[in-house]
C-alpha cells in the first residue's frame, strides 16, 4: 500500500465507523427468540384451553346424565305409599356428593329443603377469566316430587363444572412454568450460539481491521465453524494478495528511487564535467584581465574585473553545492555505516566548531540499495538542516535496530525544530521515501534539550544475515 492509499484510508475510516450498520445480531436473536416463545406460549395455551373446554363439557354432561338417570330410577312412583320427600332428600344428598353435579330439593311453596350432607372439602377455584374461557353451557333438569294426587315439591339437578375447571386450571398452572423454563432455555441456547458466532465474526473483523491499518502478516484465524471457514479463507486470500501487491509496489518504488538516484548522479557528473572546466577557464581569463588592468593602472576596470571574479567564484560554489547535493559521495561498495561515517567527516570539515558523533550498533542488518539511499539522504538532510537553522554545539547520529526495523536518528542541542509553516520540501521528500519503502519518518520534535528526528526502515523479508 502506498502513501496515497494510507491517506485515503485514514480519511475514510471515521466516516465508515460513524455510518450505521443496521440492527445488531444479538438484539435480533433476542427479539426473535422472545417472539418465538410468545407464539409458542400462545399456541400451547390455546390448545390447552380448547382441550380443557371439551373435557369439561363432556365430563359435566356425562355426570349430569348419570345423575338424572339415577334420580329418575330411584325416585318412587306417585302411587307408592312412602315418604316421597324423604326419598327425594336422600337422592338429592347422594347427588350432591357426586362430582360435576349438584341437586336442590324445594317444597311445594318453593322453599329449599335442608339436606343431610357429610362434611366435604372446599373445591379449588380457578380465576374468573379462566372459568369464563372454558365454562360449558349450563345444564339443569326439574323432576317433580308427587304423591297422587298432590305435588309435594321439585328436585332440580344441575351440572356443576367447578371442580373440573379447577382441575384444568391446576394442570394449566403446572404447564406454564415448564413452558417458561423451556423458553428461557431456548433463548439462552440461542444467545449462546449467537455470542459464539459474534465472537468468531469479531476475530474476522479484527483481522480486517489489521489489514486496514496495513498489518498483513497476521492471517485471520480459523473459527471452527464450517459456514465461516470460507469467509476466513477469503480474508486470508485477500491479505496474501494485498501483501504481494504491496511488496511489488515497494519493489517498483525502490527501483524508481534507485533509478532516480542514478539519474541524479549522471546529472551531477554532466554538470561537473561541463560547467567545471568552463568556470575554471572563466576565472583564469578574469585573472589575466585583472593583471593587465593593474599594469595599466585602470582602477575602474580592475574593480569591474574583481566583481566578475567574485560572481564567477559564487557561481562555482553554487554549482559545487548542487553537484554535491545530486550525487552520493561515498563509494558504491561501502556499507551504510561507512557511508555515514564518511558523510559526517565531511560535515566536520565544513563545521569544525560543532561536535558531531556517530554511534552504530554492532551486527546491524544491511538494507538494500534503496534503503541505503533513503537512510543516507535522511542523515545528510537532517544534519544539514541542523547546521543551517539550529546553530547547535553538538549533533549526535545513531544507527540501531529496534523491533525488526533499522532506525537512523539525528539529534542536536540547537534552537529547536522549525515551525510547521516554515518546513520545506526536505521533510516531505523524507516522508515519501519512508512510505515508499514501508517505513516511518518521525519529523523533528523536542525532547528535553535535544531536537530528535528518526527514520524507521523495516528489514526486507528476503534480507540475509547481517554483515
Amino acid at each position: 500500500m502506498d502513501a496515497t492509499g494510507h491517506i485515503a484510508t485514514g480519511r475514510q475510516a471515521p466516516e465508515m465507523r460513524a455510518r450505521p450498520h443496521g440492527v445488531a445480531l444479538r438484539l435480533l436473536a433476542l427479539g426473535g427468540s422472545a417472539l418465538a416463545w410468545l407464539a409458542m406460549v400462545a399456541i400451547v395455551a390455546s390448545v390447552l384451553v380448547l382441550n380443557a373446554r371439551d373435557s369439561v363439557r363432556h365430563e359435566t354432561r356425562a355426570a349430569f346424565q348419570l345423575a338424572n338417570a339415577f334420580a329418575t330410577l330411584r325416585l318412587p312412583t306417585s302411587f307408592a305409599r312412602r315418604d316421597m320427600m324423604a326419598e327425594a332428600a336422600s337422592i338429592a344428598a347422594d347427588i350432591e356428593t357426586q362430582r360435576h353435579v349438584s341437586a336442590e330439593l324445594r317444597d311445594a311453596a318453593g322453599r329449599p329443603v335442608p339436606l343431610r350432607l357429610p362434611p366435604q372439602p372446599l373445591p379449588d377455584s380457578a380465576p374468573g377469566w379462566f372459568t369464563a374461557l372454558i365454562r360449558p353451557e349450563p345444564l339443569s333438569d326439574l323432576i317433580p316430587i308427587a304423591q297422587y294426587p298432590n305435588v309435594l315439591g321439585v328436585l332440580e339437578i344441575r351440572a356443576d363444572p367447578r371442580d373440573e375447571i379447577a382441575e384444568a386450571w391446576t394442570d394449566f398452572r403446572r404447564i406454564l412454568p415448564l413452558l417458561a423454563a423451556t423458553a428461557l432455555t431456548a433463548i439462552g441456547v440461542t444467545m449462546a450460539i449467537t455470542g459464539l458466532v459474534l465472537r468468531r465474526l469479531g476475530l474476522l473483523g479484527a483481522a480486517l481491521e489489521r489489514m486496514r491499518t496495513g498489518d498483513l502478516d497476521h492471517p485471520a484465524p480459523q473459527t471452527g465453524l464450517t459456514e465461516l471457514a470460507a469467509l476466513s479463507d477469503g480474508v486470508n486470500a485477500l491479505a496474501a494478495h494485498l501483501a504481494a501487491q504491496r511488496a511489488e509496489n515497494r519493489r517498483l518504488q525502490a527501483r524508481m528511487m534507485t533509478l532516480a538516484e542514478a539519474e541524479r548522479a549522471r546529472i551531477a557528473s554532466d554538470l561537473h564535467d561541463g560547467i567545471g572546466p568552463q568556470l575554471f577557464a572563466l576565472q583564469a581569463a578574469v585573472g589575466q584581465a585583472e593583471d593587465r588592468a593593474r599594469s595599466q593602472t585602470d582602477p575602474a576596470l580592475s574593480a569591474a574585473l574583481a566583481a566578475v571574479s567574485r560572481h564567477a567564484e559564487a557561481i562555482r560554489q553554487s554549482a559545487r553545492a548542487a553537484i554535491d547535493d545530486l550525487r552520493l559521495t561515498p563509494t558504491e561498495d561501502a556499507d551504510l555505516a561507512e557511508m555515514l561515517q564518511e558523510l559526517l567527516i565531511e560535515f566536520s570539515d565544513i563545521a569544525p566548531q560543532v561536535g558531531i558523533t556517530f554511534d552504530a550498533a554492532p551486527g546491524l542488518a544491511e538494507p538494500d540499495e534503496a534503503g541505503q539511499i533513503a537512510l543516507y539522504r535522511f542523515v545528510r538532510e537532517s544534519v544539514l538542516n541542523a547546521l543551517r537553522h539550529a546553530a547547535p554545539q553538538t549533533i549526535r547520529v545513531g544507527l540501531t535496530q529496534r523491533e525488526g526495523a533499522l532506525v537512523a536518528s539525528v539529534s542536536d542541542d540547537g534552537s529547536g525544530p522549525m515551525p510547521a509553516g516554515r518546513r520545506g520540501l526536505g521533510q516531505s521528500g523524507m516522508r515519501d521515501r519512508a512510505s515508499a519503502l514501508g517505513g516511518r519518518y518521525l519529523p523533528p520534535r523536542r525532547e528535553g534539550p535535544w531536537t530528535l528526528t528518526e527514520f524507521h526502515l523495516p528489514r526486507p523479508p528476503d534480507q540475509g544475515p547481517a554483515r
